[in-house]
């Protein structure tokens, strides 16, 4: 499962409407997507032609420290269409950052909430839409994402945003020992203005490296789609913006995975470095089934994550993984475990214990 973020702290730059349609379009492509709205002001919901009116339960509830007022993630999602499930938001979000103002771990309750959530529906994708600041739920956003889409509009204020999300997508990253990759998305382009290409030429001068080649255009039925609550996409299949976040979405799926193909083995230990890159095994002739989450899959295993087994028993799989630190655990049949080949363990944020895995 990949979680990415849709952050900028700059508004009015094409983010909420990003969100909606990246998301759809990746649920157009037969990909299972979670959007997040976690912005107090909860455009995305609004988008999604969901009344604040009608929203019993939504990310307030999920982040909030009252015990009496808690629910799980899970509890409070919404079918948008095939493929497509929605997180809601609403005004009571905003209290979020008073209420967890002193407390422990403030930054890792969306991290927490993904990895308790109980669901028989395996998400492909998580897209979360981040509020227009560098606040306290961005960070908890920044926490949980292996992957940032930060758009930029053709004007100086927004690209100065995306430099001051660098700058803290950076500190996160040197304080948790991971990478979060961030790539910055055109959006609201006018390609018959001189102007709109020379910003365009700057930003991917400036950013070089780290901008996605699918631009959004300015196109007058992404404002008619969401003016009736609805992915332009499922508005109008044809126009110009639905085939250009469909590119997105395109581009996105086939850019990255964090996974090589399984190898299959006949002996078992702790991990081991392969060809292919780290090679994890786990003995068992009993398991019907063997998972593994962790830190590279922000804890949320999905079919890509079994283990292939050989007759005798041995569970195996290859990851890709970057240098690091990397906490994990097996999932044999619905129950977590360490790796007991494995001597190095950690304890997480909320106490439970872990296998640990360092690489160089």
């Amino acid at each position: 499962m990949r979680i990415i973020a849709i952050a900028n702290q700059k508004g009015g730059c094409g983010k909420t409407t990003t969100a909606i349609n990246f998301s759809a379009c990746l649920a157009q492509a037969k990909k299972n997507v979670l959007l997040i709205d976690l912005d107090p002001q909860g455009h995305a919901t609004l988008g999604l032609n969901i009344k604040h009116q009608d929203v019993d339960k939504s990310m307030y509830h999920v982040l909030t420290p009252q015990s009496g007022k808690k629910v799980r993630l899970d509890e409070i999602i919404l079918p948008i269409s095939q493929n497509f499930d929605l997180a809601p938001a609403d005004i009571l979000l905003s209290a979020i950052e008073q209420e967890l103002s002193g407390k422990p771990e403030r930054e890792a309750k969306l991290y927490q909430a993904i990895s308790l959530m109980v669901t028989k529906k395996t998400y492909d994708y998580i897209v979360i839409d981040c509020p227009p600041s560098l606040g306290l739920l961005t960070f908890n956003a920044l926490r949980v994402s292996g992957e940032v889409i930060a758009p930029v509009e053709t004007g100086f204020f927004s690209v100065h945003g995306v430099s001051k999300l660098l700058e803290i997508v950076d500190v996160i990253g040197k304080r948790l020992k991971c990478d979060i990759a961030v790539k910055a998305l055109i959006t609201l382009f006018d390609r018959r203005t001189k102007f709109s290409q020379e910003i365009k030429d700057d930003i991917y001068n400036h950013f070089s490296g780290q901008v996605f080649k699918s631009i959004i255009n300015t196109n007058v039925r992404l404002k008619e789609a969401a003016s009736y609550g609805m992915p332009v996409i499922a508005y109008d299949k044809r126009c110009r913006g639905s085939e250009d976040y469909m590119a997105l979405a395109k581009e996105v799926i086939r850019k990255y995975d964090w996974t090589k193909p399984e190898t299959v083995t006949e002996t078992v230990g702790g991990p081991q470095q392969s060809k292919s890159g780290i090679l994890f095994t786990y003995s068992s002739t009993e398991a019907g089934s063997v998972q593994i989450a962790g830190d590279f899959n922000n804890w949320a295993a999905d079919q890509k994550d079994k283990l292939e087994t050989t007759k005798k028993g041995v569970w195996a799989k290859v990851y890709n993984l970057r240098p690091g630190r990397y906490r994990y655990k097996f999932i044999v049949d619905g129950q977590w475990v360490t790796d007991p080949n494995n001597p190095q363990t950690e304890a997480d944020e909320i106490g439970n214990l872990n296998s640990l895995l360092e690489i160089k």
